[in-house]
This record gives structure tokens, sequence and C-alpha cells, in this order.
């Protein structure tokens, strides 16, 4: 896994700019929030961003 990058889980605190890993794609947090199972990185774009360093 790249360095600064975690993996994404469910029901976890995200702070703004966190970067995590999603089924092999990188992303960063856009806003804070708690994760669920309907809000991972891939289906919501609205607090993730597809990171491309």
């Amino acid at each position: 896994m790249a360095a600064g990058f975690s993996e994404w889980k469910v029901n976890r605190q995200y702070a703004q700019n966190d970067r995590v890993v999603h089924l092999g794609q990188q992303y960063r947090c856009l806003t804070a929030h708690k994760s669920n199972s309907a809000s991972n990185p891939k289906t919501t774009v609205k607090v993730w961003q597809k990171y491309t360093g």
C-alpha cells in the first residue's frame, strides 16, 4: 500500500484530506464524516475524490 494511505473501513471517522485505498484505487476525503457501507469512496463522490498525487 502507498505510504500515507490506509485501507478504507466501515464505521470509521474520516477527516478532510485523509487518504485511503478502496478496491485498489486511492482516494482523498473531501469532508469529515463517519463511513458506512453505503458511503464507500467509489460511489460517494461528494465526500471522496480519486487521488492523483
